[in-house]
């Protein structure tokens, strides 16, 4: 009923919006990791869309992928109840608020974030879900004895660059279907997505030796269309044959 009176009066509910944004960051720091408690863990869930393959280039051996980077975490800074404001949800810009620094960690390049940063999406338990579309270029080493009837096993893994994992907790999305999604609009002329895996990992790094970081380790086998090689190799056998022929 609320939200149809919002509906029906849209100009009541962009003032309650502008007011409640306001209300929410007056004192907000973006800088500051969201929890009330210094020595408490931001537990960030990530899934994966991935949409497309862009390309795969075997002379430089990297692989680009399109994909919708999903996360979700809690902000004890960013809640209210109904008494504050009859509204249950916000949008916001991603420049707003605190984000989890996620990187592709083996990126082959920057990644190519193709609109405004996605949509955030803010609720009134403190709840943020963030989507953000991405091309993701990583490096993937070829494995040739079997071309073209090969599979290629291309890894990517995300972590987060600056916290380690008693500030940040990495894991999963919670709902199984949503930690890695092959979208319906997946193709390619040349390959198919056989299987995919997911791991999750723990790592030290040279600049911190005595701090562990959450990893997640995304592996996916793609399986090569080999019709193209066939029909090559086919009309090379017969040019063959039939000079053979000719000759004798």
């Amino acid at each position: 009923n609320i939200l149809l009176l919002l509906l029906g009066n849209p100009i009541k509910a962009s003032n309650e919006e502008s007011r409640l944004y306001k209300s929410l960051l007056r004192n907000y720091s973006k800088n500051v990791r969201p929890v009330s408690n210094y020595e408490e863990t931001v537990t960030t869930q990530l899934g994966l869309g991935v949409q497309t393959l862009e390309s795969f280039d075997q002379m430089q051996e990297t692989i680009s992928l399109n994909i919708w980077v999903r996360m979700n975490w809690n902000d004890d800074f960013l809640t209210w109840s109904s008494d504050r404001s009859n509204l249950t949800f916000l949008s916001l810009s991603p420049d707003d608020i605190w984000t989890p620094d996620l990187e592709l960690i083996n990126a082959a390049k920057k990644p190519d974030i193709y609109t405004l940063k996605g949509g955030l999406y803010l609720y009134n338990s403190g709840l943020v879900i963030w989507s953000r579309p991405s091309i993701l270029t990583f490096q993937c080493s070829l494995d040739l004895h079997l071309f073209p009837f090969d599979k290629q096993n291309c890894t990517m893994k995300i972590s987060s660059w600056v916290y380690n994992q008693n500030q940040l907790n990495l894991i999963p999305n919670e709902n199984e279907e949503s930690q890695v999604d092959i979208l319906e609009s997946f193709s390619h002329s040349e390959w198919e997505l056989h299987d995919y895996e997911l791991r999750t990992l723990e790592e030290e790094r040279d600049c911190c030796p005595d701090e562990i970081f959450d990893v997640l380790s995304y592996s996916f086998i793609l399986k090569r269309y080999p019709h193209y090689y066939k029909i090559s190799m086919g009309m090379t056998i017969t040019l063959v044959i039939v000079s053979f022929i000719i000759m004798l």
